[in-house]
């Protein structure tokens, strides 16, 4: 079960990452709007995608322990 929550939140943080960066590029790159809510009425896609990418790296780092803790 430990394994399967890992493996759920590494989904959700490439997800999140992949669904970031794809409404970043219909949005045309641009920056308007990143610290308001004048030109999004959402928050902007970037903010997405640094919240995935800040996801993966600690939750691979827990599977490797998780794996590693199992072969002793």
């Amino acid at each position: 079960m430990r394994y399967f929550l890992r493996f759920v939140l590494l989904t959700i943080a490439f997800a999140l990452t992949t669904w970031g960066l794809l409404r970043w590029q219909a949005a045309g790159f641009g920056f308007e709007g990143f610290l308001s809510l004048e030109h999004f009425p959402t928050l902007h896609p970037v903010l997405f995608m640094v919240f995935g990418l800040a996801l993966i790296p600690p939750t691979l780092w827990d599977i490797f322990l998780l794996e590693g803790n199992n072969e002793s």
